[in-house]
């Protein structure tokens, strides 16, 4: 995440009530994609549904997978601000189903701050290292000591954190629409800006999302709620207060990296293609056609196919 991005983002995230945001998301009557939606499918593969605490951390963690499966455990790791069920139905994406279709056991670990995930989001206090620990304990406390991790936009800098501090436990590494190291254009700025105020009107927010998030044509709709303010303050401040050195090599674990074609705020030039270059055979690079930085809710289908070919 660049200087001007995080900067961005904390300007928008102080005019956020996030008593406002959270009632706003329980009660809007407008959005299609209803809980209704999950439980027809991620949700029939749901097997566990468990609190995980340590200390003052409470990590909510549902675990999905088919009858009988042995196969290996695959996490997720969200965007800014944003929780786990970006990856079910219930935002359009249908990654959690087709991996658990796949063989593969799904553990989703939600962020603190999100529903029954309860910790510390003072800024000032939540380190990246402190995030990848709360997936770490989640992860011992199931007995889970391998696993392949896929991290989306802010979720990658973790992934890559946790690749780096516990390279042990990686067996595979993905990245979904990763960014940074470029300065933003006046009009990125805007549609980020814009899509992080809740006081906004639904139809003049979902211009900014769709603008920032989406590919043109694509139903921005989709994520006009799952938004936490408070978590994302906590990730920008843990994103700035580390040097992306430090995980950008991922601890030199080999990753695949997945780039929308048409991601505003993370070009393939400036991002991913970059990134590639910089690190050479370590990457193996993917661009998805007609998606966004919301690439997850975009071409769910696509990313799907493409991390189930690489971890195979």
């Amino acid at each position: 995440m660049t200087t001007k991005y995080i900067l961005i983002a904390v300007l928008a995230l102080a005019i956020i009530s996030c008593n406002a945001q959270e009632n706003k998301q329980q009660n809007n009557k407008k959005n299609k994609h209803s809980e209704a939606v999950l439980l027809k499918n991620a949700d029939s593969y749901l097997t566990k549904d468990v609190i995980i605490k340590k200390d003052s951390v409470s990590n909510h963690v549902r675990i999905y997978k088919q009858k009988g499966a042995t196969g290996k455990y695959i996490t997720i790791i969200p965007s800014l601000g944003r929780g786990v069920e970006d990856f079910t139905e219930l935002y359009n994406s249908t990654i959690t189903t087709k991996l658990v279709e796949a063989g593969y056991t799904v553990v989703l670990i939600q962020p603190r701050g999100i529903g029954r995930s309860k910790g510390d989001l003072t800024p000032k206090n939540v380190l990246l290292k402190d995030m990848a620990n709360d997936i770490k304990t989640t992860l011992d406390s199931l007995g889970i000591k391998k696993l392949h991790i896929i991290g989306h936009a802010f979720g990658n800098r973790l992934a890559r954190t946790f690749a780096t501090m516990y390279p042990n436990y990686v067996d595979g590494l993905a990245v979904l629409a990763s960014g940074g190291g470029f300065e933003l254009d006046i009009e990125a700025q805007k549609c980020l800006r814009g899509s992080f105020t809740m006081s906004l009107p639904d139809d003049e927010r979902v211009k900014m999302i769709a603008c920032a998030f989406f590919a043109k044509g694509n139903d921005a709709s989709i994520w006009l709620n799952g938004w936490y303010p408070k978590l994302a303050a906590a990730e920008i401040h843990a994103s700035n207060s580390i040097n992306g050195d430090f995980y950008k090599k991922a601890g030199g674990k080999r990753f695949l990296l997945v780039q929308a074609m048409e991601d505003f705020v993370a070009p393939p030039e400036k991002a991913g293609r970059a990134l590639k270059n910089e690190l050479g055979d370590q990457v193996t690079y993917i661009e998805i056609p007609g998606a966004g930085h919301a690439l997850t809710s975009e071409k769910p289908n696509e990313v799907a196919a493409v991390l189930i070919k690489y971890f195979k």
